[in-house]
């Protein structure tokens, strides 16, 4: 992303994140090669994250899924914090000339207040709270059926891509294994993420330049 649309995409940032209030949280993904990262965040409250928070999980399967190629935006997929608060969610997708994705905007909006206030209504009335109901089909872009845990550490999205049984430090990995890690992570698009070799160094024990040698070597086979 070039930095004429930074500029533009971070002051719009800000701009909903004061216009539409403390309980909508706006986060600029730029997706540079290799380092995708958080270019500006508003109302961080909402999710706890910050500035040097990675990428999610979710994020990285819609850009593998290439969603971006055959839509604008996903709406009103759901999203959880580490602490299990509900939140909804909806992201636009920032292109290239060429339909590139460059970048993603995403709004995340805590609605815990609007249904406690609604189940304290209904206790007034004494009537039971309606049950949980699905959006209403549309022509709108949608994923409702997934769910964004917006995590704040690189360790959360490489925990729920390979088994922690594996990465229990008590157990000795072979290299064939820790290839096979690193290819998982690599195909899901974990290592695009600004400080992953580093922190998948970590877990797994090895120096970052094995990392960056597996890497090679998985997509060279």
């Amino acid at each position: 992303m070039d930095n004429e649309k930074l500029q533009l995409y971070t002051s719009l940032s800000h701009f909903l994140g004061k216009t539409l209030g403390h309980q909508y949280e706006i986060v600029l993904h730029v997706l540079d090669s290799g380092n995708f990262h958080i270019a500006a965040i508003e109302n961080s409250h909402v999710s706890g994250r910050t500035i040097h928070s990675p990428i999610t999980g979710f994020a990285l399967e819609l850009i593998q899924s290439k969603k971006h190629k055959v839509q604008d935006y996903v709406l009103n997929y759901k999203s959880q914090t580490i602490n299990g608060k509900q939140l909804k969610g909806s992201t636009f997708f920032i292109k290239g000339k060429n339909g590139e994705l460059e970048g993603m905007l995403c709004i995340n909006q805590d609605t815990s207040r609007y249904e406690e206030l609604s189940r304290d209504i209904l206790a007034l009335a004494n009537l039971a709270p309606f049950p949980s109901t699905t959006l209403l089909p549309s022509d709108e872009p949608q994923s409702t059926d997934l769910v964004e845990i917006l995590d704040e550490s690189i360790e959360g999205i490489v925990y729920s891509i390979v088994s922690p049984d594996l990465l229990d430090q008590k157990v000795l990995l072979s290299k064939e294994l820790k290839v096979e890690i690193v290819r998982n992570l690599n195909e899901r698009g974990v290592f695009q993420i600004k400080g992953a070799v580093a922190r998948v160094s970590e877990i797994l024990h090895i120096s970052e330049p094995s990392v960056y040698r597996y890497i090679k070597m998985v997509e060279n086979s």
